[in-house]
């Protein structure tokens, strides 16, 4: 077992126009050092976003903490609070915001895919 920090203190600011008021804190690799996937902490400050872009891998984003408002590919923005999540695919626009500020994990992935309803089993 290997234990490590995804508190504040370890977050860093990335640079680029995407993110306005967001830290991240990586818990995986990224996918373009060779990882498969890549998880990270994403902690949006009150009045933060990660501002509307075309996701460049399918994504998952649940939140933990907080809440605020994401969007889709229609641009209509749905509220999100901790314990929900939503799934972008590839290349779909979306944008997420928030007021009050939220703390999410985000998941990316070239071959991610959201969790669905798992069959009834043949008895």
């Amino acid at each position: 077992m290997e234990r490590f920090s995804f508190a504040s203190d370890v977050a860093f600011v990335p640079g680029g126009d995407l993110l306005d008021g967001v830290t991240v804190a990586p818990l995986t690799p990224s996918i373009f050092e060779g990882s498969v996937i890549q998880a990270a902490i994403f902690r949006v400050a009150p009045g933060g976003r990660l501002v509307r872009h075309p996701a460049t891998f399918s994504q998952v984003l649940a939140v933990l903490e907080g809440s605020g408002g994401v969007s889709g590919a229609d641009g209509v923005v749905e509220p999100i609070a901790a314990g929900e999540a939503v799934f972008w695919a590839k290349g779909e626009v979306h944008e997420t915001t928030s007021d009050a500020g939220l703390t999410a994990l985000i998941i990316e992935g070239e071959s991610l895919d959201r969790f669905r309803e798992r069959p009834t089993p043949v008895r």
